[in-house]
C-alpha cells in the first residue's frame, strides 16, 4: 500500500469527520484508525484480552466505548472536553468500568434505549444482558433452540438494532445439537427476526455484522466474502472483496468492513476459499476497506501487517480527528485522574523511573492476555470429583493458555504445533475448577481424526483419567460425525507400560509398528571403520546425488527399489553433503538419500542397493561415506526410521549398526472405529 493510499484515506476521514474504531481478538488489540494535525493517517492500538464486539455511545457526559472481552465487558469513557488535546488525541478513551461475564464467547455489544449493554452470548446461543448477582441474564434465545448450555449450538454471533430496539440477529446455524453450526458453515447461516422469533433469511455462509442503515439490513456473508442485504428474504451481494469479512460499519453513503483471513480451521470449506485461490491470493487480506454502497466499489484500502491476521468488529467515532486510549498495562492508568469541573487532566503523582517497588512478584494485569497458564498455579486436591468436559472453539492460538497440558508438547511455536492444519476438538478433565488433563485431536479431510496429545497432571495419574478422557472423546468425535479415531507414537517403556493398555482397554486395534527408530552420533557412526574395509573403487563411482540427472532418477525405477525407499523427485530439504549416488561402469545401483531435519540433525531416509551389487558390502560402503561425511560436516545428530518392508536395512541394523547406536525405538499406529459411539 503507497503512501498516497493512506493519505487518500486520511483525506476521506477528514471529509467525514470521523475516525475508527476496530477489534482484533487473535492479536488482542483495540485499534483506532484516526489523522493526525499534518493530515497523515494515525493508527493507535491497546492490549486487551480477546476483544470482540464494539459500541459507541454518546451521552451528557461526553462519549463512551463498549467492549466485549474474554471474560468481560469493559466501558471506556472519554476523559478530554471538546478542543481539549492529549498527546496529540482529541479523545481519551480511559477503562472506566468492567463486568465479568466469564468466558461466554461474547461477540457483538448494543446498548438498549435505557442505556443497558445487551450482549451475544455465543457460548450459550442468546442474547444476554448483565445484572447484579448472576453473570449474566438470557434475554432470548433463536427458536430452534431448546437449552441454555454453553456449547454454541448456532454461532449466534450479530445483533441489529432499528431504533434503538434489538431486531436482527445473525447465526452460522440453526441446529439444537452441540457446535452443529460448523457442519454447515458453507450454505447453513440465518438471519432471524427477534421480535417475531422466526427464521427471516436462509442459506447464507457464516453471516455476520447485521447493521440496519438507510431502511435496510445490512450484512456480511462472511463464507462468500461479500457485502450485501437482505431483500424479500433473501441475500442481495453488492461488493466482494478478498477476505472473510466481519466488522461493519456506515459513513454515509459508504460502508467500512473488515476483512480476515483463513487462517482458522473455522473458515475451511467455504466458497471464498475457491474464490480468493481463482485470484492467486490464497488466505486473502487482514484490513479494512471503505466501499461506495450506490456502486459497490472499493474507494479506500487499509491493509494490516503481521501478526495482525484477523479483524472481529468496527465502530465509526464521529468528530474525533485522533483518537488515542489508555492501556491496562502502562503506567498512565494510575498516574492521571479527572476531577468534576475541570478540564484538565491531573497528575497525582509522577511515574516511577524503573523497577518494580514491590517485595512479591507484581499479580498479572487484570484483563491483559496471559502468554501461558500461570505454572506457579497450585495443583487440584487430587481428593476432588472430576468432571470431563467438551472443548470448543479450540485453535492453535487458544490452546495456548494449555500447552502445559500437552503431550506432545503443542506450545507456541513447537514443531507439532505448526503441522496443525486441521479443527481441534478436545475434552479435558476438571477437577475443583482445575484442568488437570486434556485430550485433542485433530479433524482430518478424509473424515476421521487424529489423537495428537494426551496429558494427565503428574500427582493426578494412575486414576484412570486418561482412559476416561478418551473415551469421552470418542463419543464426542462420533458426535460430531467423525468415523475412525487414529493415533500414531513413538514407544518408549512409559508409553508401552501405560499407553498401549489403554488402547486394549477401549478397544482399539492392536497397534502396528510403522517404523523402527534409530539415533545416534555423527562422531560414534564415524568410527565404525566400514570406509577401510569395504573401500568403493572402480569400476563403481560416487557421486552427491544433488548431481543426478533425469536418466538417473528413471534408472532408480528401473532397480525394483520399493516405492519407499525410491529418491525423491525433488532435492527440497536434501543435505547435500550426505546423500549420494552409486554408479556401477557408469549405469546407476544405488543411492544414500538423507535429509536435514534442523540444524544440528540429519534423518536418513532411504538407502538402497541393487541385490546383485549387495554381496560386496556396497550398502555398508555407501552408509560409511556418508557417516564420515555427515561427521566431517560438523552435524552432530543422525536418526533414520525404518520402515518394516526395509528388510535390507532391518539386517544392517541388526548386524551391524547395532553397536554404534545411541537410541532405538518403534513408531506404531492403532485406529478405533467410532460408528456406534454417539
Amino acid at each position: 500500500m503507497s503512501p498516497s493510499d493512506l493519505d487518500a484515506l486520511a483525506n476521506w476521514l477528514k471529509l467525514h469527520d470521523v475516525s475508527l474504531a476496530f477489534s482484533t481478538y487473535r492479536a488482542n488489540r483495540l485499534m483506532f484508525v484516526g489523522r493526525s494535525d499534518s493530515g497523515h493517517l494515525k493508527l493507535h492500538e491497546r492490549l486487551f484480552d480477546r476483544p470482540m464486539g464494539l459500541f459507541v455511545q454518546d451521552h451528557e457526559h461526553g462519549q463512551s466505548l463498549w467492549m466485549a472481552g474474554r471474560s468481560q465487558v469493559w466501558r471506556l469513557d472519554n476523559l478530554l472536553e471538546p478542543g481539549q488535546l492529549h498527546e496529540g488525541g482529541d479523545r481519551l478513551y480511559v477503562p472506566a468500568a468492567c463486568f465479568t461475564t466469564g468466558e461466554v464467547n461474547a461477540h457483538e455489544i448494543v446498548l438498549t434505549p435505557d442505556s443497558q449493554p445487551l450482549f451475544v452470548n455465543t457460548a450459550f446461543s442468546c442474547l444476554a444482558r448483565l445484572e447484579m448477582g448472576v453473570s449474566f441474564a438470557p434475554t432470548w434465545q433463536p427458536p430452534f433452540v431448546s437449552q441454555l448450555t454453553p456449547d454454541d449450538r448456532c454461532h449466534l454471533n450479530g445483533l441489529a438494532v432499528v431504533d434503538g430496539v434489538p431486531t436482527w440477529a445473525t447465526a452460522c446455524g440453526s441446529g439444537d445439537t452441540p457446535a452443529s453450526w460448523r457442519d454447515h458453515r458453507a450454505g447453513g447461516g440465518v438471519v432471524l427476526h427477534i421480535p417475531s422469533n422466526r427464521i427471516a433469511a436462509t442459506g447464507l455462509s457464516m453471516p455476520h455484522s447485521p447493521r440496519w442503515h438507510q431502511g435496510k439490513l445490512w450484512l456480511l456473508n462472511s463464507g462468500t466474502g461479500e457485502l450485501g442485504y437482505i431483500e424479500s428474504e433473501r441475500f442481495v451481494p453488492v461488493c466482494f472483496v478478498p477476505g472473510f469479512v466481519r466488522g461493519l460499519a456506515f459513513v454515509a453513503g459508504y460502508a467500512v468492513v473488515g476483512l480476515s483471513k483463513l487462517r482458522s480451521p473455522q473458515f475451511t470449506g467455504l466458497p471464498l476459499e475457491q474464490r480468493l485461490n481463482d485470484l492467486g491470493l490464497p488466505g486473502g487480506c487482514c484490513g479494512l476497506r471503505v466501499i461506495e454502497l450506490a456502486t459497490g466499489t472499493v474507494v479506500h484500502t487499509l491493509d494490516l501487517p503481521e501478526p495482525i491476521d484477523e479483524l472481529f468488529d468496527v465502530v465509526v467515532l464521529p468528530g474525533v480527528r485522533q483518537p488515542r486510549a489508555l492501556g491496562l498495562q502502562g503506567e498512565d492508568i494510575h498516574c492521571l485522574v479527572k476531577l468534576p469541573g475541570r478540564t484538565s487532566l491531573t497528575t497525582i503523582r509522577p511515574k516511577a523511573p524503573s523497577g518494580n517497588p514491590h517485595q512479591a512478584k507484581p499479580p498479572p494485569v487484570f484483563g491483559i492476555p496471559l502468554p501461558l497458564a500461570d505454572q506457579d498455579a497450585p495443583a487440584a486436591d487430587a481428593a476432588q470429583p472430576v468432571r470431563y468436559q467438551q472443548v470448543f472453539q479450540l485453535t492453535p492460538q487458544t490452546l495456548a493458555p494449555y500447552a502445559s497440558m500437552t503431550f506432545p508438547g503443542l506450545a507456541p511455536g513447537s514443531p507439532r504445533l505448526a503441522q496443525v492444519t486441521g479443527e481441534l476438538l478436545a475434552v479435558s478433565a476438571m477437577a475443583d475448577g482445575t484442568m488437570v488433563g486434556m485430550a485433542v485431536a485433530e479433524r482430518q479431510a478424509d473424515g476421521g481424526a487424529g489423537l495428537i496429545s494426551l496429558m494427565v497432571q503428574p500427582d493426578m495419574r494412575r486414576r484412570g483419567l486418561a482412559t476416561r478422557m478418551v473415551a469421552n472423546l470418542q463419543k464426542f468425535l462420533a458426535q460430531e460425525g467423525v468415523r475412525e479415531l487414529r493415533v500414531r507414537y513413538h514407544t518408549n517403556a512409559s508409553i508401552v507400560a501405560s499407553f498401549e493398555p489403554l488402547l486394549r482397554r477401549l478397544a482399539w486395534a492392536t497397534p502396528q509398528t510403522d517404523f523402527v527408530l534409530i539415533q545416534s552420533s555423527a562422531e560414534l557412526l564415524a568410527t565404525t571403520g566400514w570406509n577401510t574395509r569395504f573401500v568403493i573403487a572402480a569400476p563403481y563411482t560416487l557421486f552427491p546425488w544433488l548431481q543426478a540427472t533425469p536418466e538417473d532418477l528413471v534408472a532408480a525405477t528401473n532397480l525394483g527399489a520399493p516405492m519407499l525407499l525410491l529418491p525423491p523427485a525433488s532435492v527440497h530439504g536434501l543435505e547435500g553433503a550426505v546423500s549420494l549416488g552409486l554408479r556401477h561402469r557408469g549405469s546407476l545401483v544405488g543411492w544414500l538419500i538423507a535429509h536435514r531435519v534442523d540444524a544440528h540433525t540429519v534423518r536418513y531416509s532411504s538407502l538402497y542397493v541393487a541385490p546383485a551389487h549387495r554381496a560386496r558390502a556396497r550398502g555398508l560402503a555407501l552408509l560409511a561415506e556418508g557417516f564420515c561425511r555427515q561427521h566431517q560436516a560438523g552435524i552432530p545428530r543422525a536418526k533414520a526410521a525404518i520402515a518394516p518392508a526395509s528388510t535390507a536395512f532391518l539386517r544392517v541394523q541388526q548386524k551391524h549398526l547395532l553397536p554404534f547406536l545411541q537410541g532405538m525405538g518403534q513408531s506404531r499406529s492403532s485406529v478405533v472405529q467410532l460408528a456406534g459411539q454417539r
